[in-house]
């Protein structure tokens, strides 16, 4: 068997036997690269998946925190419309001095704001909630933010709870500064 072999390969010339290795090479490679696109076919479906699961957390987020706002008794801010201060965050802020805290870093605190672009009184009270609760906390010294701990600590509260006391109060600065009035906030204004 491997004479009659190799007698086939003497008949060929060195042309067709390059030509069956490229062949063969060639075939290989389609191989690999439908396997590849099978791959990355997977990959796709695999990321959608991911982004439609990335909805659902934010979505998710919202209503826990809705349900969050609407059930505690310690609440500081009430979930109606307009988001206000309610009389427990009202004394929270006088105890803090919030309002001396918040002119403190209004200017830096409205760029934030600003740099979502607004186009509605809606999006000012969004963005503004977002940026107290996310990112005014790295602004604060350590005497501010002892200050809310303690107070957080007292009352039975998250520190984003009282966090939301300076997103109302931005946002009521940032559109006074506009000329907008807070009652439209519920109103799609372009």
């Amino acid at each position: 068997m491997f004479e009659l072999f190799v007698k086939i390969l003497e008949q060929l010339n060195s042309s067709v036997f390059v030509l069956i290795v490229i062949l063969i090479i060639t075939i290989w490679l389609v191989f690999k690269l439908g396997k590849l696109i099978e791959q990355f076919s997977q990959h796709k479906t695999k990321i959608e998946k991911i982004d439609f699961l990335s909805d659902k957390l934010v979505e998710l987020t919202v209503k826990v925190d809705l349900i969050y706002q609407n059930t505690n008794p310690n609440k500081t801010v009430a979930a109606a419309s307009p988001v206000s201060i309610t009389p427990n965050g009202k004394a929270i802020a006088d105890k803090i001095n919030a309002n001396q805290i918040l002119q403190k870093y209004i200017g830096q605190l409205s760029i934030l704001v600003e740099a979502t672009s607004p186009k509605t009184a809606y999006d000012v009270q969004t963005a503004s909630m977002a940026i107290a609760k996310g990112k005014m906390i790295t602004l604060l010294n350590a005497d501010e933010i002892n200050a809310i701990k303690a107070e957080a600590y007292a009352r039975g509260l998250l520190i984003e709870d009282i966090m939301a006391i300076f997103g109302v109060l931005l946002r009521d600065n940032i559109l006074q500064k506009k000329g907008w009035s807070v009652s439209e906030v519920d109103k799609q204004v372009a």
